[in-house]
């Protein structure tokens, strides 16, 4: 793909300057703008259809709406209560049109910033005057160097905690990357270069609102305040909101689903979400009574009233769970107990097609209480049980007795404990068939168990890739 990929950018840049050159009509540095923007359009499109290529349009299987479906949405803009657009994609890029200048609420991935920013200009004049950037993941901040570099002028607006934590996923990028890839296999092998045109740029805020306070301007008569709403993707977040319209810009401080369970932990990794943060940025939401919700992944949501409602019910789902596994903690229940034990009320059901009410108790768990659950002293050291499977295995009578037990705990419907012992006869014959076979078994009991479950979209991809794994090591041998 990437001999395709230099073909189509060096056949793009040649086109393009060989216009613009004969014409002699735009100055050095708008030409060398031009040629940027339409070689990334022109990349970053070919690279969106080979992603949406290899990615299923829904999952057939899903009870419920996931993430899976958003690399078929077709770029395109739209118009919400007359003069906001949005640029539809994997992430939205929202511009609001005033008389004296424009606004961004965020900027969409950088495969797909440069086409967002050609059509809103297509639609909308006039120049950008502010920048918000609702928190720092890439698919949020990717198409803003687009925009910079024609408005360098223009006020970036971010949380305080915005910088910092766009640092340390600079700084862990090949570590996420790999975690990333597990889940997202269309993934290249390696991240782009920083300097390159999809790479993971920086951004520099020129205003920065803490938490407890907003910041408010007007432009074209126009108020817009931003708020800090620390939330389901992190203590990054901010919302935009303009009262006239009762319109809310959300960015992903519910995640990526309306309404949904919340992600306070991700499978891919990142820092645990606060829980009572966001509890109380859903009590400030609910106190502006919007009348449209304009989030950074999928369409708008319109009508005060079910907006109320979603958001009392995930701000009540989310206390539920926080307070179950307090209570629980206290009581002395273990964490497993609770993971298995708390499930919200019928009431308050929310979709778990990407937070997990089981993998939010953990994390509530350990976000109160860290990783020493003080079951065994070995917790303490650098010694985990899997450096005894071989040993155990031998004591279990060889490798053949534990898939036989794994075969047991299968028909028995206990996928997990069949993966314990398979992981143990693997320790001492690595090679053996019959264990990678019974491994298959288990994890498509476990795929078939996540589907009936929630749909969860991380849960289900990982199982997939290992699925994948185990079927690949099969074919082979």
């Amino acid at each position: 793909m990437s001999r395709k990929f230099l073909k189509l950018g060096l056949t793009v840049s040649l086109s393009v300057a060989v216009g613009i050159g004969a014409g002699m009509l735009l100055s050095s540095d708008k030409t060398s703008r031009i040629i940027n923007e339409r070689k990334a359009e022109a990349l970053g499109t070919l690279a969106s259809k080979a992603i949406a290529s290899k990615v299923a349009p829904a999952d057939p299987n899903a009870k419920v709406k996931t993430v899976s479906t958003l690399h078929h949405i077709p770029m395109e803009v739209k118009t919400y209560k007359e003069n906001i657009y949005l640029a539809t994609g994997v992430g939205n890029t929202y511009l609001v049109e005033t008389s004296e200048g424009n606004i961004l609420f965020d900027t969409g991935l950088p495969l797909q910033g440069a086409s967002h920013k050609r059509m809103l200009q297509e639609k909308v004049k006039g120049d950008i005057k502010y920048i918000v950037l609702s928190h720092s993941h890439q698919d949020h901040t990717g198409g803003a160097q687009f925009w910079q570099a024609e408005f360098p002028d223009a006020k970036v607006i971010t949380h305080s905690r915005f910088e910092p934590a766009e640092q340390y996923l600079k700084d862990l990028e090949p570590y996420f990357w790999d975690r990333n890839r597990m889940l997202y296999t269309f993934m290249p092998e390696q991240p782009p270069a920083e300097d390159s045109l999809f790479g993971f740029k920086r951004h520099a805020a020129d205003i920065t609102v803490q938490d407890g306070t907003e910041y408010r301007f007007e432009l074209g008569g126009q108020e817009f305040v931003i708020i800090p709403t620390p939330g389901a993707e992190g203590d990054d977040n901010l919302v935009m909101w303009m009262p006239e319209k009762k319109a809310l810009f959300t960015g992903d401080v519910f995640g990526p689903l309306f309404p949904m369970v919340p992600n306070l932990f991700t499978l891919r990794g990142e820092r645990f979400r606060d829980p009572m943060d966001y509890i109380k940025s859903l009590d400030t939401m609910i106190a502006l009574k919007p009348d449209m919700i304009l989030p950074s992944h999928f369409e708008p949501v319109v009508g005060e009233e079910q907006i109320d409602n979603d958001l009392k019910r995930m701000r009540e789902g989310t206390r539920y769970i926080h307070d179950e596994t307090i209570a629980g903690m206290n009581a002395g229940k273990t964490l497993w107990e609770l993971m298995q034990e708390i499930q919200l009320p019928e009431e308050l059901g929310l979709s778990q097609g990407h937070g997990k009410v089981s993998w939010n108790v953990r994390s509530i768990w350990e976000f109160y209480s860290t990783w020493f659950r003080f079951e065994s002293t070995t917790e303490l050291y650098p010694v985990p049980v899997n450096t005894l499977y071989s040993e155990i295995a031998d004591l279990a009578g060889g490798p053949e007795i534990l898939i036989g037990k794994a075969k047991e705990k299968l028909a028995e419907n206990h996928p997990v404990q069949a993966l314990h012992y398979v992981e143990m006869a693997l320790s001492k014959s690595p090679d053996d068939q019959m264990a990678y076979q019974t491994k298959l078994e288990a994890l498509q009991q476990l795929l078939r168990e996540a589907y009936n479950n929630g749909s969860n979209f991380s849960e289900t991809m990982w199982l997939k890739n290992r699925i994948a794994a185990t079927e690949e090591i099969l074919t082979k041998s």
